[in-house]
């Protein structure tokens, strides 16, 4: 074999060589690109707020206009009646209505469209016996009041951002609630990184909705939702 066919394969080899450290960065560095990016997600996902599944499910089931059990009530209030008392019935029904979007934006953080408003609501509320059109109907006597507003997203019963408040008011103290439900307003102040006016009117809210209920004190907060031991 020549001298120089000797150098042409040491200088194949040198190419080879190069080449394959050139591949090496690039692996390298795409692989940290590729641990850096899902760092990343790692990061975004465990600072995302998660409303307690048990407290959503409780905020789209609550009976808002009804102090009494559904039990005791007679069925001909969530019937549509076929001559007389429909408009008390509309007015019961939107009540009903207004309550429950509330309660879905606090939980989803989103508008609501009148085909997913009545599947959930009849899943949430099996006793009110109404189809949809006689929803539309109360949805448009609350929307041609200014009560609610009918957006191409879907209808919003409350400012988002109110929603979007209560929320993460709601996420923020579900971390210092005791087995019982309970938690103290200090602690409460400490979880959640607001003034103490906006913290106070946030409870004000919540007592007014039954979400949670206040000791005569004003010391202790009580989530009936968020107790998981007797």
């Amino acid at each position: 074999m020549e001298v120089k066919d000797i150098s042409k394969q040491d200088d194949y080899k040198a190419r080879y060589k190069a080449l394959g450290k050139k591949l090496k960065r690039i692996q390298d560095d795409t692989t940290q690109e590729v641990q850096e990016q899902l760092e990343k997600g790692v990061e975004s996902i465990s600072s995302t707020k998660y409303l307690p599944e048990d407290l959503a499910t409780y905020l789209l089931s609550l009976k808002r206009e009804i102090s009494l059990p559904v039990s005791v009530l007679p069925s001909s209030l969530f019937n549509r009646p076929v001559f007389f008392g429909r408009e008390d019935f509309f007015h019961r029904l939107a009540s009903e209505l207004i309550s429950f979007g509330i309660a879905y934006q606090r939980v989803y953080l989103l508008p609501i469209k009148l085909n997913q408003l009545a599947t959930l609501f009849h899943k949430h509320r099996p006793w009110w016996k109404c189809d949809i059109q006689d929803i539309e109907k109360a949805l448009v006597i609350l929307n041609k009041h200014k009560i609610i507003r009918n957006t191409p997203d879907g209808f919003l019963f409350e400012p988002l951002s109110m929603s979007s408040d209560v929320k993460d008011f709601l996420t923020f103290i579900s971390k210092g609630i005791n087995k019982f439900g309970e938690i103290s307003l200090v602690s409460a102040r400490k979880l959640v990184p607001w003034n103490n006016a906006k913290i106070e009117a946030m409870v004000e809210l919540l007592c007014s909705n039954e979400i949670c209920f206040i000791d005569r004190n004003k010391e202790l907060l009580f989530f009936p939702e968020l107790k998981t031991g007797s």
